[in-house]
């Protein structure tokens, strides 16, 4: 076997509440990674096919590459790779592209080289697969590439008083959580980095009892099946999304102009509204008993496009499934890996 293809779902990291430690898969858009062995070079290649343009100030392949090399070096492999990336579509950014890329090249190399008990260094775990993957993102977050690993709900955590490197926990979704991703046409400037200076400030006692306590029920309404709860709660971050919004960072619109299209949707249609990642694309999230045919043409959908237009953005509102196995899941299902 020279070749191996991985599918890795998408992710919408933080939803809301769970700034750098939560991540849900999402089943569109999705990453193909064709991961070919060169047994006679040492180099990596990368070829990408997209529907799409790349989005602005991105390096397609950066991620994977880094993540890969660190895996190399890690395990003295000495052969290059031509690295394949097919995808449909990932317009703008929030939606973890480069996590997804790390995830498929690193879970690519894992059947090749740690495919076997027997091995010297053995099968690698999911936690080991997020750790690896993670070195292609800046400062290695974890929840950037949890839920292409895992698909589902993914929690990020460290063991306390622990020079430790992370573990990430996951749980199925209730089936009648949805989710519709809201397409930003703003694009971002300066990267996701530069959005993160603005959460270096001191965070207010207040905020942070508050915000721990909304977390910590989110998370228990969502793992118990309480999918009404889980959206009473969910969008009512007090940390992140108002830091960056207050500096433009999803588009032309402030902080109150985003609390406004929250409560507008929560108020009147029981939808959350959060931010997907590090934006600019938006997320609603909703009880797909009450909206059984999804939230795409649906009046909620439609104000929330005036609502965008009126900031100078267009939004595409597409609903998509909740990915239900993330690339390890395929890798098990598909090769056999670690049985």
């Amino acid at each position: 076997m020279e070749s191996v293809t991985i599918e890795v779902p998408s992710s919408s990291a933080n939803v809301g509440l769970g700034f750098d430690i939560w991540a849900l898969g999402l089943g569109n858009p999705a990453l193909k990674v064709t991961y070919t062995r060169l047994r006679d070079r040492g180099s990596i290649t990368i070829e990408n096919r997209s529907p799409l343009p790349k989005p602005l100030g991105r390096e397609l392949g950066y991620a994977a590459r880094e993540a890969l090399n660190y895996f190399r070096k890690a395990d003295g492999i000495s052969e290059g790779a031509h690295i394949l990336f097919e995808d449909t579509g990932y317009p703008t950014g929030g939606l973890g592209r480069s996590g997804a890329e790390a995830v498929g090249v690193v879970m690519a190399a894992a059947i090749f080289y740690r495919n076997s008990k027997s091995a010297i260094r053995g099968v690698l775990s999911r936690d080991e697969i997020i750790r690896f993957a993670a070195k292609g993102e800046p400062n290695e977050h974890k929840d950037n590439v949890a839920a292409s690993t895992n698909g589902r709900f993914n929690i990020v955590y460290k063991e306390p008083y622990e020079n430790h490197s992370g573990s990430v926990d996951f749980y199925d979704v209730p089936e009648n959580l949805g989710i519709a991703i809201g397409y930003s046409s703003h694009q971002k400037s300066g990267g996701t980095e530069a959005l993160r200076e603005a959460m270096k400030q001191p965070v207010e006692q207040g905020d942070f009892i508050q915000q721990t306590g909304l977390i910590s029920a989110a998370t228990a309404a969502l793992v118990t099946g309480n999918v009404e709860k889980f959206l009473a709660i969910v969008w009512g971050d007090r940390y992140h999304e108002p830091r960056r919004a207050a500096k433009q960072g999803y588009g032309n619109f402030s902080e109150s102009d985003l609390h406004v299209l929250k409560r507008i949707q929560y108020d009147n249609h029981g939808i959350a509204t959060v931010v997907s990642g590090a934006g600019p694309n938006l997320a609603f999230l909703y009880d797909r008993g009450e909206y059984s045919r999804g939230m795409e043409g649906s009046t909620p959908a439609e104000k929330a496009v005036v609502w965008a237009k009126d900031k100078g953005i267009d939004l595409l509102i597409k609903d998509t499934p909740i990915a239900k196995e993330g690339a390890y899941d395929y890798a098990q299902r598909v090769y056999g890996y670690g049985k």
